[in-house]
C-alpha cells in the first residue's frame, strides 16, 4: 500500500460457494462484497471467468476474513489461502496439502479444494506468526459452513489467538423459513445479517475523526498521557483516544509501549490496550486508522464529514451517485501503473517458489494463462501497461479499478 493513502475502510478475502453444486468453491478478495457477489452471479459486469458458468450460479459468500491494513496485505493473505501447498506461511510439518509437480512444466500443481480443506488451511494461516497479530476477524454467513469451521477447529493442534473474533452473521433458523418469511417485517430483519449489512466505509470512525480534527485545529494537544511531556503543535505523530469523554492525546511510540506492557510477546506492534486516560479497552487498529486518515486521507476525511448531497433524479446523476457510494477508489493512469508494479514487487517478496508464481485473476485484471499454474513476474511486469484494463466513467470520475479475484482460483467440478 502506498504511504500516501490511509488504512482502507474495508477489505476482505472471501470464500465463495456455489448454491447449486456445493463442492464448487472459489477464493477472492474485494472492498465491496455486495457488488462483487453481483458480478460473480452475472448481475453486473465483471467477475472472474471461473465463476461465470450458468450451471454454478448463484454463488454465495459463505465466509469472509476482514481487517487487512491494506489491499496488498489482503492480496498476500489471499494468495496464501489459495496456495496452502506452497506458501511459506504454513510450516512443512503443519501443512495439510502438499505440492505435486506438473508433468509438462514441472511447476507445483494446485490441489483441489473443498470447504473443509479451505477452512482447515484458514485455521493454519490465522495461527501463523505472519497473520496472527493482524487485526483480523472471521465472519460466517452460512450455518453449515460455520459448523464445518467448528469441526476443523476441534481437530487443530492449537487454537487461533483470542484477538481474532469468529462471528456468526446469519439469521436464526426461525427467520429462514415459514409462511411469513417474505413479509416486510421479516425482510427488514434479514437485512441486519449478511454482506448487505456490512460497514464498508469510514462511517463508524466519523466521531473519532471529528474529535481528532478539533483537537489538532484548536491546538488542544496538551501533554502526552503516557510520558507527560508537552505535545508541541504539529511537531510529532500524536494519537487521540476515540472515546467522546476522554481528552487523552499521546505520542504514537509512547502509546505503543504502554499497550505492549501487558503483552508477553516480543512484538513491536500492539493489538489492544487500555487508554492511559479513561482506561477503556482500545484496539490499536482503530487508533492507527484515524491517524492515517488524519495524516494522509484528506479526500476520505472530506467525503466523510461533508455528508450526503442532494442530487437531481436524472439518469446521469443517479449513475454517478451509485459509483460514488460503491466504495471504489479513483486513480490516475500513472497511479494504476505504479500500484501494479509495487504490488508485483510485494507479491514476489512473499512468493515461496522463487521468481515465478501464479498471479491468476489479479487485482488489476492482468490476464493469466489457464494452461499454467505459474507465470513469470518479469513477464507480467513487461506487459503491465499494455494489458491493464480499467473502467472510465463518462461522467468524469476517472479510472476505477476492479475488485480482486484470481482467474486461476480452484473450482471443483
Amino acid at each position: 500500500m502506498p504511504l500516501d493513502r490511509p488504512i482502507p475502510a474495508f477489505y476482505c478475502c472471501y470464500l465463495l460457494r456455489s448454491t447449486v453444486r456445493r463442492a464448487n468453491v472459489y477464493i477472492g478478495s474485494t472492498p465491496n462484497p455486495v457488488r462483487r457477489l453481483g458480478q460473480h452471479n452475472g448481475l453486473a459486469k465483471g467477475g472472474a471467468a471461473r465463476t461465470n458458468r450458468p450451471a454454478l450460479r448463484p454463488w454465495e459468500m459463505a465466509c469472509i476474513v476482514t481487517g487487512f491494513p491494506s489491499h496488498i496485505a489482503a492480496l498476500q493473505f489471499e494468495w496464501a489461502w489459495q496456495n496452502p501447498h506452497v506458501t511459506q506461511h504454513i510450516s512443512d510439518e503443519s501443512r495439510i496439502q502438499h505440492a505435486t509437480q506438473k508433468k509438462r512444466s514441472g511447476q507445483p500443481k494446485r490441489p483441489r479444494h473443498s470447504v473443509l480443506s479451505l477452512l482447515s488451511n484458514l485455521h493454519l494461516l490465522l495461527r501463523s506468526p505472519s497473520f496472527s497479530r493482524w487485526p483480523l476477524e472471521i465472519r460466517f454467513f452460512s450455518e453449515d459452513v460455520y459448523q464445518t469451521w467448528l469441526k476443523s477447529s476441534s481437530t487443530a493442534d492449537e487454537s487461533i489467538r483470542d484477538s481474532i473474533p469468529v462471528i456468526r452473521d446469519f439469521p436464526p433458523a426461525s427467520e429462514l423459513g415459514g409462511e411469513d418469511s417474505g413479509s416486510p417485517q421479516m425482510k427488514r430483519r434479514k437485512t441486519s445479517h449478511g454482506i448487505a449489512a456490512l460497514d464498508v466505509d469510514y462511517a463508524n470512525h466519523k466521531s473519532h475523526v471529528e474529535k481528532a480534527r478539533e483537537v489538532m485545529q484548536f491546538e488542544r494537544e496538551g501533554r502526552c498521557a503516557v510520558c507527560r511531556n508537552e505535545l508541541e503543535h504539529d511537531a510529532g505523530i500524536y494519537t487521540v483516544c476515540p472515546n467522546a469523554g476522554c481528552e487523552s492525546v499521546s505520542h504514537l511510540t509512547c502509546l505503543s509501549k504502554h499497550f505492549l506492557e501487558s503483552d508477553e510477546s516480543a512484538s513491536l506492534i500492539p493489538i489492544a490496550g487500555k487508554c492511559p486516560g479513561c482506561h477503556a479497552e482500545l484496539r490499536w487498529v482503530d487508533i492507527v486508522k484515524e491517524l492515517t486518515l488524519r495524516m494522509r486521507g484528506q479526500k476520505e476525511v472530506e467525503k466523510l464529514l461533508k455528508g450526503k448531497r442532494v442530487r437531481k433524479a436524472t439518469a446521469e446523476s443517479s449513475s454517478q451517485a451509485m459509483l460514488e457510494t460503491s466504495d471504489s477508489n479513483e486513480f490516475s493512469d500513472d497511479e494504476i501503473e505504479s500500484d501494479i508494479m509495487e504490488e508485483l514487487k510485494m507479491l514476489q517478496k512473499f512468493n515461496p517458489i522463487g521468481s515465478k508464481m501464479d498471479m491468476g485473476d489479479s487485482w488489476h485484471v492482468i490476464d493469466a494463462s489457464d494452461d499454467s499454474d505459474t507465470q513469470s513476474i518479469a513477464s507480467i511486469a513487461s506487459r503491465t501497461k499494455k494489458d491493464t484494463s480499467y473502467k472510465t466513467n463518462p461522467g468524469g470520475l476517472g479510472a476505477v479499478i476492479e475488485d480482486s479475484d484470481w482467474d486461476d482460483a480452484e473450482i471443483l467440478d
